[in-house]
């Protein structure tokens, strides 16, 4: 069963609610005060199946104090049912209604000429040829015309026969399968009360699918919610798919918590900020439009006030077009591509719209006019992988991982990980391959190599004598806040890429695995004092001394040499030969009775309980002893 939502448009008292009913035999206005005035006030919702389609109908108001409630059911349509009566032709809402829907990024829609019962035939031509001058050049220019009578049923099963060959040729009606596959999303445009089951909202879902049970949450306030029980026109279902008018029964939240502009959607699955940047448009006889200016933004079923910030200009004249940034007192949950349409405050009226490009930015370069153009030029290119690349660029050395970047793409994660595999292959961006990936940026990898560079080379100037510094020692200054798992990450890539290498616990310059010149000389003579010393360990200090330079130089050597194992470490910090260490592992194995105890060991070799017990536990874990209750074994 094909799905498809078309949304009426049009001029009040031109036949919408008539012909839907005539259509469907649904009577879409739901509201007493609707009933009793004649007119729409609200959104209305009517269905009917032909010929294997499922059509889902969205009526709108048509008169202008109801344009705001009409905005919050056109966001989610996929064509409009363009409504003119034949005794009045092209009206001001036509005209208004037409452009909010071209602003919106419709493609496609069937022109209705309603009451032509009541005029005669020359004047549904009059209106016929106002209404493609009005379409010219537009989405609707080749659009059909069908004459209809909602009261005799003239030209009903044409227009009917129009829907259901639109729903069927229409090229993106091809990808709805994808969209089933994709995150949901359901703007909430009623949100009330049913006894006995609690609070229910409904929408068009615009992308994905909602299953009974599924958890999913509330945006912007990122409230979780249980769908307990689904309706699609009326009928209880187990799912509910993109194209579909949905009822959603939630359990998690209470009425109040719900009203028309909020998003039931997948958890986590998008961004919500209180800046948004975009491609505005504006009509051609709307007011100029200057930076600082604040007008009202719809967007699917929500309304807030923005004020703008034009990013390359300091105004937008009549029918110009700008890249802006639309600043929010509240968040809006919103994703790169989504259209909306953009109102005056005072007086009311529409003046343009556009479409988002990123929905929750970073800051833009304050002086660099050119950077900041070449950053709107690859958010607008159309390609995810542009954006996504950009946006781990930004992140500089802290990297983001992917499952922020599905969120503020507005997509999968799996589409993230498909999008970036030539980059990734290109080597311009890096993945720390865990759970969720983490990626960054080829430049700045560049960066932090030139930092471990920098450092490596600082370190070796002052003469300190090491061949290389700590690992930690090195990332905690060239990624001081970042978790360990990223640093780890980041210095194994910068090994890859040659800007250090990695010996056991040290990083070193690349190519650097040895000492040389007065450096190797030096290490001798320490190496030499150590032995001398045997079982009694001199302290830096007195090495310093002994062998007649810098302490910080010894320090660094004394390091080395124990990292090479000419020097031996003993818990707690005790540095003796390994010569002697040699000495102690064959005496102790030479010892014709098997165990011994401490005062032994200490009398054996000479020693104090402070070298004595060091010394025991490294023989432990050395496997030569082995503690038995007070007695050491000799294994």
């Amino acid at each position: 069963m094909k799905r498809f939502l078309v949304g009426t448009a049009g001029h009040i008292d031109h036949g919408k609610t008539a012909l839907v009913k005539a259509l469907t035999g649904i009577d879409a206005d739901r509201l007493p005060e609707e009933k009793r005035r004649g007119i729409t006030i609200d959104l209305g919702f009517a269905h009917a199946e032909w010929n294997e389609v499922r059509m889902s109908f969205v009526d709108v108001p048509g008169h202008e104090r109801f344009v705001r409630n009409m905005l919050a059911g056109a966001g989610g349509i996929q064509a409009v049912l363009l409504v003119v009566a034949a005794d009045e032709s092209v009206m001001p809402q036509t005209r208004e209604h037409f452009e909010i829907v071209r602003l919106l990024g419709l493609s496609a829609g069937v022109i209705a000429v309603t009451k032509c019962d009541r005029v005669p035939a020359e004047l549904v031509e009059v209106t016929s040829s106002d209404l493609r001058e009005l379409t010219r050049g537009s989405f609707l220019e080749n659009a059909p015309i069908v004459p209809v009578s909602s009261k005799t049923g003239e030209g009903l099963e044409a227009l009917k026969a129009a829907l259901v060959d639109l729903a069927t040729r229409r090229a993106a009606f091809e990808a709805d399968s994808a969209r089933d596959d994709a995150i949901a999303r359901l703007p909430v445009d009623r949100a009330f009360l049913v006894a006995g089951f609690g609070p229910v909202v409904t929408g068009s879902l615009v992308s994905g699918g909602i299953r009974k049970d599924d958890r999913l949450e509330i945006l912007p306030d990122r409230r979780p919610v249980r769908v307990r029980r689904l309706e699609v026109h009326g009928r209880e279902v187990d799912e509910a798919r993109a194209g579909e008018r949905v009822s959603a029964n939630l359990v998690g939240a209470e009425l109040s918590d719900l009203r028309r502009g909020l998003v039931l959607a997948t958890p986590s699955a998008f961004a919500t900020s209180t800046r948004v940047v975009a491609r505005v448009e504006l009509l051609p006889g709307s007011p100029r439009v200057r930076s600082g200016n604040r007008l009202s933004f719809h967007h699917f079923a929500s309304e807030s006030t923005a004020s703008v910030r034009i990013l390359e200009a300091r105004e937008m004249p009549p029918g110009g077009s700008a890249r802006v940034e639309l600043r929010f007192a509240k968040p809006v949950a919103a994703a790169p591509g989504d259209r909306f349409v953009l109102r005056r405050l005072s007086p009311v009226t529409t003046i343009g719209g556009g479409v988002v490009l990123d929905p929750r930015p970073t800051a833009f370069p304050a002086r660099d006019e050119e950077g900041r153009r070449r950053m709107l030029d690859r958010l607008e290119s159309g390609a995810l992988a542009d954006r996504l690349v950009l946006w781990i660029e930004e992140s500089r050395e802290h990297g983001v991982d992917e499952e922020e970047l599905a969120r503020r793409a507005g997509t999968a994660v799996g589409a993230v990980r498909a999008a970036l595999a030539l980059s990734l292959a290109e080597r311009r961006v890096y993945a720390l391959r865990r759970s969720p990936d983490r990626y960054a940026s080829e430049s700045a990898l560049a960066r932090l190599a030139g930092l471990a560079t920098s450092e490596l080379e600082r370190l070796a100037a002052e003469g300190s004598g090491a061949v290389g510094v700590p690992r930690q020692t090195l990332l905690k200054r060239i990624l001081p806040r970042a978790d360990p798992r990223w640093a780890e990450g980041i210095e194994a890539a910068l090994a890859a890429r040659g800007a250090l290498a990695i010996v056991g616990d040290e990083a070193r310059p690349p190519g650097r695995t040895d000492l040389g010149g007065s450096d190797r000389e030096l290490s001798e003579r320490i190496t030499a004092f150590f032995r001398r010393r045997g079982l009694d360990p001199p302290s830096p200090s007195e090495t310093a001394e002994a062998v007649r330079h810098r302490q910080k130089v010894v320090e660094g050597l004394i390091g080395h040499l124990v990292k090479t194992g000419a020097l031996v470490r003993l818990p707690g910090g005790w540095i003796i030969a390994r010569d002697a260490v040699d000495s102690v592992v064959e005496r102790v194995r030479g010892r014709a009775k098997k165990s011994l105890d401490v005062a032994e060991f200490k009398e054996m070799f000479g020693l104090t309980r402070r070298l004595a017990i060091p010394l025991l536990e490294y023989l432990d874990g050395a496997k030569v002893t082995r503690r038995v209750g007070d007695r050491r074994e000799i294994v």
